[in-house]
C-alpha cells in the first residue's frame, strides 16, 4: 500500500515534469517565430494570429492556454539578446521531422504579409544552419509554407 503511494507519487512527478519541459519548448518555439515576426521591427497583427494559429494547431492546445504561452515567449524573445538560445534548444529537444514542421511554421509567419524582407531571409538561413538543416530543406519548407497561406 505505501509502496503504491510512492510509485503513483513519483510517476505524477514525472508527469509534471514532461508537462513543464513540454511548456518550455513550446514557449521557445513561439518566441524563435516572435522574432521571426518582428525581425522587420515589428509585430503585426496578422502575424501574431499566425504565431498562435500554428502553436495552437501543431500542439493542440486550447486559446486560453496559447495566450498565457504567448505572453511569456513575448517576455522571453524580448529578454534575449539572439535567438541561439531558442534555436539550441529546440535542436536538443527535436526531432528530424519537427524541427522541419518549425522551419516551416517559420516560413508561415515570416511570408504571411506577403513580402520578405533582407533580415527575415538572413534569419531563415541561420535558423536553418542553427537546426542543422540544409538549404534544400529551408527551400522545400517555404514552398510547402507558400502554399499552405494560398489555401487560407
Amino acid at each position: 500500500m505505501i509502496i503504491n503511494f510512492f510509485k503513483k507519487k513519483s510517476h505524477n512527478s514525472s508527469d509534471q515534469k514532461k508537462i513543464n519541459d513540454n511548456r518550455e519548448g513550446i514557449i521557445n518555439i513561439m518566441a524563435l517565430l516572435l522574432e521571426a515576426s518582428s525581425i522587420d521591427g515589428k509585430i503585426d497583427d496578422i502575424e501574431r494570429l499566425k504565431v498562435n494559429e500554428l502553436i495552437s494547431k501543431y500542439f493542440q492546445i486550447d486559446k486560453e492556454i496559447i495566450n498565457k504561452y504567448y505572453s511569456e515567449a513575448l517576455m522571453k524573445q524580448k529578454e534575449n539578446t539572439s535567438f541561439h538560445n531558442f534555436t539550441s534548444k529546440i535542436h536538443k529537444n527535436y526531432t528530424y521531422k519537427q524541427k522541419i514542421d518549425i522551419l516551416e511554421m517559420l516560413w508561415e509567419v515570416v511570408l504571411i504579409n506577403k513580402e520578405i524582407h533582407d533580415y527575415e531571409s538572413n534569419l531563415m538561413r541561420r535558423v536553418c544552419g542553427l537546426l542543422h538543416l540544409k538549404d534544400i530543406e529551408n527551400g522545400t519548407a517555404k514552398k510547402k509554407a507558400l502554399k499552405k497561406l494560398q489555401m487560407d
